[in-house]
């Protein structure tokens, strides 16, 4: 009985044992199994992390490459033209010595055919480039509150982009994972703006002034008024916000209002008054202080006050350069003779460069020297002399020519064996410039015989400048005529629809054989184009019909404009926002889209007159005008010729030499690209002028997407509609995309 117990405990025992057994044997395997989930997982993740590393990568190369681009045809990315692909950054990072990655680095980095998609664990591959479609960003929609472009239209294109990396880890085997990213490539015209500025944004009227339209600035932006400065749309700015005068202007404080619109239509001040919202916020702020960059919580106030029509660079608001202009750097110390500004965009406006200069070294030996070649050449593109369809050439001594370029089928300029642009001669049959040197004639006393005074009989001279001018003048009424006439008589055999494309550039000699750094080499001085008889510009049907209405009148020189420009001249038909008339604006012999760039634009009544021009203000008496144009050009900035001086601000960025009274109307678009480089005497002299009644305005129409012939575009980028594949949608998508090519 006893030996029975005995062998059924130690049964018992066994049985227990045994069941203890297989408890921690499942435990373990239990654990082991989640110790080996987890490390897949973590296999897993290392591939994903991988893959949006590529995608990322892929982002910023397409970034940079349209960044400098102006052409970007739908198959850009196709293998064999110039494909994504991963880079040796990349691959560094991966299997470099001591890497702990168990990415498996492709045998191919870059695909040269489209039968190559898909073949490698880990790649790349760009898609098509869709076709660019224009599309208005809503301000009024809550998902663009925080986009730059709220208010304008732009034209978007979309280019989707394909990754996948494959980890492998002995024991834990090998996981791939498939990716997809959209980058969204949006470009904007220069002219969408009511206001663009690349220099430091300064707006200090005395007068009340109301700027309707969007604005924008790549740097810091200075607001003051006297009697009150209405913004009654957005306002954004690549860098801070402050209210009063940039240093170094030598200006006075003013504190006037300055109101900016907030997204329920309301004009709210900057300093804090009755308009401000009632939050606990706007409460706390001290009442009569102006919100500026520098406050405590400006950009949850700025959200609050203005409802996001007020964005800086603190909210994420990016410079905005035209495509191929790299970032407008000041003077370090304008108090020396050294130039240390980069004023790149300058070269906008230049003439077209040697085919030498724009040679591109081999990527591979030379890959920085590669890099600027393309950004060169991408640059000497958006010069409106090489979108010219045709050229008015100015030599040293005023001889006058006039040329048309020859072009690939592509619009590429040609060129010839001394490296300049090949031109085809153009005859006009009548005179539509003329070459004034400068002269006076001594005016005697009739008694004594002496001299006393001196009357201009050729050119005029300039105030500001303290200049007398030799003066090419433009006789637009001859032009239109010429141009609206499209027969080969009237221009040597050559018919005008075969190379007016509706952008014009006088051409002048420049100053030095070799530009500086910053690729400017400004046109010789002594010299100025003036524009008249314009208040029609040449619009032919035949131009219209191809896209491309209006006219761009540009020149690497000072352009002065007198009359009227584009527009009827009645005070009563028109306004500083619509044209004259509305029912008939773009056809042939009406109002068209206009723009003008120059060194410097001075506007000149239809008054003026050439002999008074170097006699007290009070001699020079102007008249109403109107101009229906954008304006492209430079300004002398705020400390530039010395501690005290001022650039005029917005309020003065157009030029005057008359004592006004009376209104100037101007609407189009204000856009300060560069630093003049020509016209470079500072404002504020005295005996040059006297403000007229600013009745200044953003076109409607351009608002609405008509831009002049050759505007520069803005670029800036979105990545969207991240999304991980299956290996069957991520088949099915490379199929579309070696398909579409």
């Amino acid at each position: 009985m006893k030996h029975r117990q005995t062998g059924s405990s130690l049964f018992v025992v066994v049985i227990v044992a045994a069941a203890l057994g297989v408890g921690v044997y499942s435990m373990l395997s239990l654990v082991q199994n989640e110790f080996r989930l987890t490390r897949q997982a973590a296999v897993y993740h290392e591939a994903r992390l991988a893959a949006e590393s590529i995608l990322e990568q892929s982002m910023a190369d397409l970034s940079r490459r349209l960044t400098g681009e102006t052409a970007f045809p739908n198959d850009s990315l196709k293998p064999g033209n110039n494909p994504l692909r991963i880079g040796n950054e990349f691959i560094a990072r991966y299997s470099g010595e001591g890497s702990p990655s168990g990415l498996i680095i492709p045998d191919k980095t870059v695909y040269t055919s489209v039968n190559d998609f898909g073949t490698e664990l880990t790649e790349v591959i760009g898609g098509l480039v869709t076709e660019p479609q224009w599309r208005y960003i809503d301000p009024r929609d809550i998902a663009n509150a925080g986009d730059p472009f709220a208010g304008t239209r732009v034209l978007e294109r979309n280019i989707e982009v394909l990754a996948k990396a494959t980890v492998e880890r002995p024991l834990l085997g090998r996981q791939t994972v498939h990716v997809r990213q959209v980058l969204l490539v949006r470009d904007a015209p220069l002219f969408a703006y009511a206001i663009f500025y690349n220099l430091p944004l300064e707006i200090a009227p005395g007068a009340r002034m109301d700027i309707y339209g969007n604005i924008h600035g790549n740097n810091n932006g200075y607001l003051q008024s006297n009697n009150g400065l209405n913004m009654h749309s957005r306002l954004t700015l690549g860098g801070d916000l402050f209210h009063g005068r940039r240093p170094g202007s030598g200006m006075g404080l003013s504190t006037g209002a300055v109101n900016i619109l907030n997204s329920s239509g309301k004009l709210v001040n900057m300093k804090k008054d009755g308009s401000w919202p009632k939050t606990d916020a706007t409460d706390a702020f001290t009442a009569g202080n102006w919100l500026q960059s520098s406050s405590n919580n400006f950009a949850d106030l700025a959200n609050q006050i203005w409802s996001r029509n007020v964005q800086t660079a603190v909210h994420g608001v990016l410079p905005q350069n035209p495509v191929g202009v790299t970032e407008y750097i000041e003077d370090t110390n304008p108090n020396t003779s050294a130039k240390e500004s980069f004023n790149s965009a300058y070269q906008i406006i230049q003439p077209p460069l040697r085919s030498s200069d724009l040679s591109i070294p081999d990527a591979t030996s030379d890959p920085v020297g590669h890099q600027k070649a393309v950004a060169l050449n991408e640059i000497e593109k958006q010069k409106y002399s090489y979108k010219a369809g045709l050229i008015i050439n100015v030599a040293a001594d005023g001889t006058l020519s006039y040329l048309t370029p020859q072009r690939n089928s592509a619009g590429d300029l040609i060129y010839g064996g001394d490296g300049l642009p090949l031109m085809d001669t153009l005859n006009p049959s009548q005179p539509i410039t003329e070459s004034t040197p400068f002269s006076e004639t001594p005016v005697l006393d009739p008694e004594s015989g002496e001299i006393i005074s001196y009357e201009i009989t050729g050119g005029f001279h300039d105030k500001r400048q303290a200049q007398d001018l030799n003066i090419v003048n433009v006789n637009v009424d001859k032009l239109t005529e010429l141009i609206h006439g499209n027969n080969e008589s009237d221009w040597g055999g050559s018919k005008p629809e075969d190379w007016w494309n509706g952008v014009v550039y006088v051409q002048f000699p420049q100053q030095n054989s070799s530009p500086r750094a910053d690729g400017v080499n400004p046109a010789i001085s002594g010299w100025g184009v003036r524009v008249r008889n314009a208040q029609t510009i040449p619009n032919p049907e035949f131009a219209i019909e191809r896209g491309e209405s209006g006219m761009s009148l540009a020149t690497n020189q000072m352009m002065y404009i007198e009359g009227h420009y584009n527009a009827d001249g009645n005070r009563n038909t028109g306004s500083p926002l619509q044209p004259d008339d509305p029912s008939n604006f773009g056809k042939e012999g009406y109002e068209a889209p206009a723009a003008l760039i120059a060194d410097s634009i001075t506007f000149l009544s239809p008054n003026w007159d050439d002999r008074n021009s170097n006699q007290s203000l009070s001699t020079r008496s102007p008249t109403h005008t109107e101009v229906s144009a954008a304006i492209l050009t430079g300004l002398v900035p705020s400390g530039k010729t010395g501690s005290n001086s001022y650039s005029g601000g917005l309020e003065n960025f157009p030029r005057f030499l008359e004592s006004w009274g009376g209104e100037m109307r101007i609407r189009g678009s204000m856009v300060a690209l560069f630093e003049s480089e020509v016209g470079t005497a500072r404002w504020g002299k005295s005996d040059v002028y006297s403000a007229p009644t600013r009745s200044w305005g953003f076109h409607e129409a351009f608002a609405d997407g008509a831009q002049p012939p050759g505007t520069p575009n803005t670029r800036r980028f979105l990545a969207t509609d991240f999304t991980v594949l299956n290996q069957t949608e991520y088949a099915a998508r490379i199929k579309q995309a070696s398909e579409a090519f």
